[in-house]
């Protein structure tokens, strides 16, 4: 079952930033430029000392209340209504949960897993946090989307096709919630130094504190869609156009 504990500070703070799937290396710095900025901040992750420690820096660092909530969405418990229940009041949701899958593209088991994990489930927080901040005609709901999502390649087409599900339930949602006061955005990360990409050797890799920060100042902009870095939107707009016959020859 999950659990939760609140790590707090004396400090004075404006909106509080529940951040789902806290404890990846870009969520993590995520939270880091929120709480230099003063925000208060809901943590969320599954693994109990991971999140707990990363709790417990953010207000030794920063003096910014932060509650610690440990939540697995493979939990045979977990639902999206207790676990927005659960987390209380917020201005602010980042969802920032994701897995890239196994490396075998004809597994079953596996496509259902990355897309209960990159798509169901996010979804049904995003809609639930949108509804709640409706009710306050307010805040922001930011989806961590990916790249990968703009057209399907052989290398990953299971993780693909469940973050272009994710991207475009965005832009609904974005759309619907627009009269009601609450502002979506859609953020498309391209190469991150993270686990995800260890081992590789590429130009195109971005620090993930270069990501946060601008994921971050893109909240206060309140822009709709994001490429991080922005030279992602022109890289990934030139393969869109890439005829489909020569397309599938080519090793992505």
């Amino acid at each position: 079952m999950s659990t939760g504990k609140t790590n707090t500070s004396s400090a004075p703070f404006g909106s509080t930033v529940l951040v789902v799937g806290a404890t990846s290396s870009l969520a993590q710095a995520i939270c880091h430029v929120l709480a230099r900025e003063g925000c208060g901040l809901i943590v969320s992750g599954r693994d109990e000392k991971e999140v707990d420690l990363l709790g417990r820096d953010l207000v030794t660092r920063y003096n910014v209340p932060c509650m610690v909530m440990v939540s697995d969405f493979v939990d045979e418990y977990f639902t999206a209504e207790s676990f927005i229940q659960r987390a209380g009041d917020f201005d602010h949701i980042i969802i920032a949960t994701g897995t890239m899958g196994s490396s075998e593209p004809l597994s079953l088991p596996d496509i259902a897993f990355t897309s209960h994990i990159n798509y169901t489930l996010p979804a049904q927080i995003a809609t639930l946090a949108a509804i709640k901040l409706a009710e306050k005609k307010q805040g922001s709901v930011v989806i961590i989307s990916s790249v990968a999502g703009d057209r399907g390649r052989q290398s990953n087409y299971a993780y693909g096709s469940a973050k272009a599900a994710l991207t475009a339930f965005a832009s609904g949602l974005r759309n619907y919630f627009y009269k009601k006061g609450v502002h979506v955005m859609t953020v498309k990360p391209g190469f991150i130094d993270t686990p995800m990409t260890w081992g590789m050797e590429s130009p195109l890799i971005a620090s993930r504190e270069y990501v946060a920060q601008k994921i971050v100042k893109a909240m206060h902009k309140k822009k709709d869609v994001v490429y991080v870095p922005f030279f992602w939107k022109y890289i990934m707009l030139i393969i869109m156009h890439i005829p489909e016959r020569i397309f599938k020859r080519l090793k992505l």
